[in-house]
C-alpha cells in the first residue's frame, strides 16, 4: 500500500490512462478523485466499482480550462477527503494534422485543455499544498513533446510546453517539498489502441522503439504511483519517459 492515506485527483480519469491510475492509485491505498467533463456515465461508473471494491472514490466533474470550476474541484475534494496529496494533470487531447493543416480553432482547443489547463490546476492546487507543506503533481505529457510531431503540431507543442511547465512549477514548489514532474507516455496498448498497433501504420511506430513493441498500461502507472509515493523524496523537474527508447530508435 505504497499511497496508504493520501488522497489523489486524477483530471481526465473516467477512461484511458487516467481511469488506470486512478485503479492503481485505489490499489495502493489512496483516495481518488475522479475528474470528468463529458462521461458522466464512465466516471460515476469506475467511482461505483472501485468503492465496490472497498476502496474511497467519488467523481466530480470539472472543464480543466475553466477556472471557477477547477476551484470547485478542489473544494469539493478537500470537503469529500480533509486535503489534497496528489495532483495528475491527465486530462488531454489529440488532433492529428499535418503543418498546413491545423486550424486556429484547433490550435486553441490544444492549447487550452493541454497546457492552460494543466497550468490553472497547478495554480488552483497550490495552496493546498503549501498549508500543509507538501505535495505532488504528475503531468501527464508524451513522447510527441520530445520527438516533436511531425503529424501532431500543435499536440507535441502542446506537451513541450508541459515539459516546460513542469520544470518550472517545480522551481515555486521545491521550498514547500511540492514535488513536481511529468511522465511521457510513448504508444500504449489498451483496448481501444490494440487494432491501431498491430496495423501496418502501427508496426512503424513500433519500430522507432528500441524495445520494438508498445508500453503495457502497468509500465505507465506503477512510473505514477513511483512519483507519487513518499518513497521518491529527491525526484523533481523531471520528464519520465516511458516510451521503450522512441526517440533513440527513431
Amino acid at each position: 500500500m505504497r499511497l496508504a492515506g493520501k488522497v489523489a485527483v486524477i483530471t481526465g480519469s473516467s477512461r484511458g490512462i487516467g481511469a488506470a491510475i486512478a485503479q492503481e492509485y485505489c490499489a495502493q491505498g489512496a483516495k481518488v478523485v475522479i475528474n470528468y467533463v463529458h462521461s458522466e456515465a464512465q466516471a460515476q461508473a469506475l467511482a461505483d466499482k472501485l468503492n465496490q471494491d472497498g476502496h474511497n472514490a467519488i467523481a466530480i466533474k470539472a472543464d480543466v480550462t475553466e477556472r471557477a470550476e477547477i476551484k470547485q474541484l478542489f473544494e469539493q475534494a478537500v470537503a469529500a477527503f480533509g486535503k489534497i496529496d496528489i495532483l495528475v494533470n491527465n486530462a488531454g487531447i489529440n488532433k492529428r494534422g499535418w503543418f498546413d493543416e491545423v486550424t486556429d480553432e484547433a490550435w486553441d482547443e490544444i492549447m487550452g485543455v493541454n497546457l492552460k489547463g494543466p497550468f490553472i490546476c497547478c495554480q488552483e492546487v497550490f495552496p493546498y499544498m503549501q498549508a500543509q507543506q507538501g505535495g505532488r503533481i504528475i503531468n501527464i505529457s508524451s513522447v510527441a513533446g520530445q520527438y516533436h510531431g511531425p503529424k501532431t503540431v500543435h499536440y507535441a507543442v502542446s506537451k513541450a510546453g508541459l515539459n516546460s511547465l513542469t520544470k518550472v512549477i517545480a522551481r515555486y514548489g521545491a521550498e514547500h517539498n511540492i514535488l513536481v514532474n511529468a511522465v511521457a507516455p510513448g504508444i500504449v496498448r489498451t483496448d481501444q489502441t490494440a487494432d491501431e498497433i498491430d496495423s501496418p501504420a502501427g508496426r512503424k511506430v513500433i519500430d522507432m522503439t528500441l524495445l520494438k513493441k508498445a508500453a503495457r498500461m502497468e509500465d505507465i502507472t506503477s512510473a505514477c504511483v513511483m512519483l507519487a509515493s513518499d518513497e521518491q523524496q529527491y525526484m523533481t523537474a523531471q520528464v519520465l519517459a516511458v516510451s521503450g527508447g522512441a526517440i533513440l530508435g527513431a
